[in-house]
């Protein structure tokens, strides 16, 4: 599809303009296709009024709400490259960040639960506070010009979106609109940054094609293309499962989202289903396990007819737990990497159960894939190596990072850096990161492994897998362990358990009890940061 953004909501609009585009629960919002666009084009002009040009950055520091995909695609009209900036981060990360990108406009709330945005930005551009909107002059973010507030209050420096709308101009909007004419379909709209699950954060920089065409991809996958359905979107729209494969397809096919909550909430999830009648439910294996174990009978799940889950590795039981609890007849685990826009393959509705739930599916269409050995040579059917993919998928590149935009995109090949063996009918099995593969005396063992035996226990909630420092073997084994409600589990227990069942040399040597893991806001859980506290724990 060789649309841009701006172009895909368009065609919403004429053809879908009745039909509910965007429910926002908490705020009582809700907008049809006709109004979603009247409101992103007011934001475009808007946009267009502060100066900006084309191909700038403007960033965006807000959680789940209305305006977040009214700014998506206004941005994208205007011309503008939309920087997904992660609500929790902290005043030393969001400074990291928009220096890398270099900023030139930010959209913050003021703030939400214990991050003060307006705070924060001032003790990273103390001029703010002196400033009149639009001429900070920032030496720590010199390209930084323009802070747009959510919200109803107003703070020295900035000025209120709402305010922004109030000074647009009919000549704004005739500008606009011819930028929006002019744009091509191969220019960059987006920086989606890494989760953060390996170490700093790069910018990865997706064009109007990237998305456009992984949303009508995934989409289809999903089979939005055959009825009407409505998105229980519990997700956060700062990554592309929520911007993506949540906003971007729905837009795409005319579907509707509904926001329960302005970060994920079970009860708020549960309660959209049941007032909204939703269709499909989005969320992280963590957000399901979480709505599951609320799923009462105040709540009407009938309507789910499916779900997508992603973000981490998916344990086939939390797969077959949603399709007898939820009524959710399919799950699609749509794997990927925000490099790729990001699903590289999901699941057919053709496939068998077995393939449903213990692969992350075949290649979406015009994508192709490859397992390679470390050598860059493809290896035979059932061998593990690394999942590389080609085509429309793969992104522009890290935003001013070329060194490692040539490390991980090789001939046009994406590197993800997971380990993978591709069956005879092409579907592909993750057996793990291979950064997070364990060598133990010689053997190499998969976390996800481990981790998907471990959660057969009855008793195991959620558990994570990573190795730690061993004189004698190099590395050990040692598991993270969250219990069920109500039931008591030990480490002599846990081991018995494996017994007999794995080999001895895949059974946790150390086993921790813990409520919960170190996640991205995304759900993502962070394994370098279980590795480090494991050995703090540890002493090694």
């Amino acid at each position: 599809m060789p649309l841009t953004v701006g172009q895909v909501i368009d065609r919403a609009a004429d053809t879908k303009g009745d039909t509910m585009a965007v429910v926002s629960c908490h705020q009582g919002i809700s907008k049809t296709y006709t109004q979603f666009k009247r409101d992103v084009d007011h934001l475009a002009a808007a946009l267009v009024s502060l100066g900006l040009p084309p191909g700038a950055m403007i960033g965006i520091v807000a959680s789940n709400m209305y305006e977040w995909p009214v700014v998506q695609f206004a941005a994208a009209k205007a011309g503008l490259v939309l920087v997904n900036v992660n609500t929790l981060y902290q005043v030393q990360e969001l400074e990291y960040c928009l220096k890398l990108v270099e900023c030139e406009a930010l959209i913050i709330s003021e703030k939400f639960a214990r991050q003060e945005y307006y705070d924060m930005m001032l003790q990273i551009t103390p001029e703010l506070e002196r400033c009149k909107p639009g001429e900070l002059k920032c030496a720590r973010l010199p390209r930084l010009k323009h802070v747009i507030l959510l919200g109803d209050e107003a703070k020295p420096g900035t000025l209120r979106y709402d305010d922004l709308l109030a000074q647009t101009t009919r000549k704004d909007y005739a500008a606009a609109e011819k930028i929006a004419s002019q744009i091509g379909f191969d220019a960059p709209v987006n920086v989606q940054f890494t989760s953060g699950t390996t170490g700093k954060p790069k910018g990865a920089l997706l064009s109007h094609f990237n998305v456009v065409n992984n949303a009508n991809s995934m989409g289809r996958g999903l089979g939005f293309h055959e009825q009407h359905e409505i998105i229980c979107l519990n997700v956060p729209m700062i990554h592309c499962f929520g911007c993506v494969i949540g906003t971007m397809a729905a837009v795409v096919f005319g579907s509707t989202v509904v926001m329960p909550s302005p970060v994920f909430n079970a009860f708020a999830g549960l309660q959209a289903v049941t007032d909204h009648r939703c269709t499909v439910l989005y969320g992280t294996p963590t957000m399901y396990i979480e709505i599951m174990k609320h799923l009462s009978s105040d709540y009407d799940v009938s309507s789910l007819r499916k779900g997508a889950m992603g973000g981490s590795p998916c344990p086939p039981e939390v797969i077959k737990n949603s399709i007898e609890r939820l009524n959710t007849k399919t799950v699609h685990v749509p794997y990927g990497a925000t490099e790729c826009s990001p699903v590289i393959t999901t699941a057919t509705f053709d496939a068998s159960y077995d393939k449903w739930v213990n692969s992350v599916g075949k290649a979406l269409d015009h994508v192709e894939v490859k397992v390679v050995d470390s050598e860059n040579n493809i290896v035979p059917v059932g061998t593990p190596g690394e999942l590389c993919a080609r085509g429309y998928l793969v992104f522009l590149g890290y935003q001013n990072d070329p060194v490692m935009t040539e490390e991980v995109v090789r001939d046009k090949w994406y590197h993800t850096g997971d380990e993978a063996i591709m069956t005879e009918d092409g579907h592909v099995i993750i057996s793990g990161r291979i950064s997070d593969m364990i060598c133990r005396g010689g053997e190499n063992i998969y976390p996800l492994e481990v981790e998907e035996f471990l959660y057969t226990h009855p008793d195991v909630e959620e558990v994570q897998v990573v190795g730690v420092p061993d004189k004698k073997f190099g590395e050990e084994i040692c598991a993270w362990v969250v219990v069920k409600a109500g039931r008591d589990l030990s480490e002599r227990d846990l081991k018995m358990f494996c017994d007999g069942q794995i080999s001895r040399f895949k059974t946790p040597k150390y086993v921790f009890f813990v409520d919960s893991f170190p996640k991205t806001v995304s759900g993502k859980i962070q394994k370098f940061k279980i590795r480090e506290e494991s050995r703090k724990k540890l002493n090694l």
